[in-house]
């Protein structure tokens, strides 16, 4: 992964912690065992593996430390319908635990780090470790806020607005979590991924994609993504009402401060 110096200021990393919770963004396998105890059990997973499978039942919830995880469900002709994807600082597999049965299954995409904690633990942590059990309740909300988004994805936005607003959506919770370089982001996602999580082709995500690189929007190298235009993108999917607006708004205003500052190093050099 790309990683990036933290340089917000003290009002948006406000802000970001509507977005990705800081606290388990920075959190370590051992750093979790001192928190929650050493009943934690640490996972190293291969990518294209199964963590949850939809109809079976668990007893852990899940910290992914490291690596790229997608939330799915087949349905009965065979599809496969995308839900989410589970970036590093997020907690996943409350419902698996909740419900008789896991509702959807994941997997990962890359190699991952993960630490498992029993649910026979969840009870102690609101008292023991107010953090922790902060953070459980904020992935439980971010989760139903991404899903809301994407909702309105399938609805109503367009495939060009779809993939504009995941790429946003993907670079700001990776820049928060200090896991970008500049406006650039490490994305291990494969066309097919993309369409299965937006309802598209792959031949129309391929020919988006295309389009916002040729409207000078976003560069790609490899799997590495460039935010060319993050004001432009942001208008043309609405992105600012998000639930990422808050966080998207103070990325905004963070970078057009640098380019004010900038602007001011030119002038003064001549």
């Amino acid at each position: 992964m790309l990683r990036g110096n933290d340089t917000r200021s003290p009002k948006s990393a406000g802000a970001a912690t509507l977005s990705i919770s800081p606290f388990l963004a920075q959190l370590t396998h051992d750093d979790l065992i001192a928190e929650a105890g050493r009943g934690v059990r640490a996972m190293s997973v291969r990518k294209n593996k199964d963590i949850l499978v939809a109809g079976n039942h668990y007893e852990s919830v899940y910290v992914n430390h490291d690596g790229w995880l997608f939330r799915y469900k087949i349905l009965h002709n065979g599809s496969r319908q995308i839900i989410d994807f589970i970036l590093p600082g997020q907690i996943f597999g409350l419902q698996a635990r909740l419900f008789q049965k896991s509702l959807y299954s994941v997997t990962t995409i890359t190699e991952t780090s993960l630490s498992m904690i029993p649910f026979e633990m969840i009870d102690d942590v609101f008292e023991r470790t107010p953090r922790l059990g902060k953070a459980l309740f904020w992935s439980a909300a971010c989760e139903g806020a991404i899903l809301a988004e994407h909702l309105i994805d399938a609805a109503r936005r367009s495939a060009y607005e779809r993939i504009s607003h995941l790429l946003l959506e993907l670079f700001v919770r990776l820049k928060v979590a200090g896991l970008t370089g500049d406006m650039s982001f490490d994305m291990p996602l494969t066309q097919e991924l993309i369409g299965d999580a937006l309802g598209l082709t792959t031949v129309h995500v391929n020919r988006t994609m295309r389009s916002l690189r040729e409207d000078k929007l976003i560069a790609i190298d490899g799997k590495v993504v460039t935010i060319l235009d993050f004001e432009g993108l942001s208008l043309l999917s609405d992105f600012e009402n998000s639930y990422l607006g808050a966080t998207a708004r103070a990325l905004g205003n963070e970078m057009n401060l640098s380019k004010l500052d900038g602007s001011s190093k030119r002038r003064r050099a001549v």
